[in-house]
């Protein structure tokens, strides 16, 4: 005779089963939270029950915990650890950006600059997200002086313009320019002398030379807007690139027939 085994509760057990281990996670705390009282700065402890308060998904404890054991590190000069211990503050939370920005700052106390560029980066992403204009310029000024490179100046450059720091903007493009001209990254000088030339109208220089450039690109009309734009079809000086700017006009067309 085939006996019949009892139905089984597949939720009850596995409510049981959740309350066991959340009793055991209980006493451990209860443990590690006496540990703690008697050995205030063992920091293996500490991490040990902000470990456990994650795995109970009490988040604000844990941060907080983490927070001690960063700081201890920070003060103690123990970089790498207090480094560590940030990251596990991101990694639970990762809108805490002033995490980022500290990390930013330890990376620095090691000579970790690209490490300490990418923790910047991501704050002025963050700040920017935000429409904080006024942090998101401060750490892009940090991260320009932390990693100077092209595309950090730009990015500076952009949000200077933005908030009405014309003489700023300007001294950056300038600065973006020579080293195109320098490089001979034509396309890239091309831009910055476009973004300079509104601001330097009176440069007849300037005019001419992000003419030529446009003509490289075969832009006739493009050139011949700018003259006109800036009063400069009639100039002797300009007379050679209005003539120049009509013949390209001229043979894109035909090639176009």
């Amino acid at each position: 005779m085939k006996v019949s085994l009892p139905k089984i509760n597949s939720d009850r057990i596995k409510a049981l089963t959740q309350k066991l281990m959340q009793d055991k996670h209980e006493k451990i705390l209860e443990d590690l939270v006496d540990l703690e009282r008697d050995n205030p700065e063992d920091m293996r402890v500490k991490q040990k029950i902000a470990e456990l308060l994650y795995k109970q998904t009490n988040i604000k404890a844990s941060i907080d915990k983490f927070k001690e054991i960063a700081a201890y590190y920070e003060k103690n000069d123990f970089i790498l650890k207090a480094i560590r211990a940030c990251q596990q503050i991101l990694k639970i939370q990762p809108y805490l950006v002033e995490y980022n920005i500290k990390l930013g700052s330890l990376h620095l106390k090691l000579g970790m600059a690209n490490e300490a560029a990418n923790q910047y980066r991501i704050t002025v992403n963050h700040f920017a997200h935000f429409g904080d204009v006024e942090s998101t310029l401060k750490y892009s000024q940090i991260l320009v002086k932390v990693d100077p490179s092209t595309d950090n100046k730009v990015k500076l450059a952009e949000i200077y313009q933005n908030s009405n720091m014309t003489n700023e903007a300007v001294s950056i493009y300038n600065e973006l320019a020579q080293e195109a001209r320098e490089k001979k990254q034509y396309d890239k000088l091309l831009h910055y002398y476009e973004m300079l030339l509104p601001h330097t109208p009176n440069s007849s220089t300037l005019l001419r030379d992000v003419c030529i450039l446009s003509l490289r690109k075969q832009r006739p009309d493009h050139v011949l807007r700018l003259l006109d734009q800036y009063q400069a079809m009639d100039n002797r000086a300009f007379e050679d690139l209005v003539k120049k700017a009509r013949l390209m006009r001229e043979a894109l067309r035909r090639q176009k027939k």
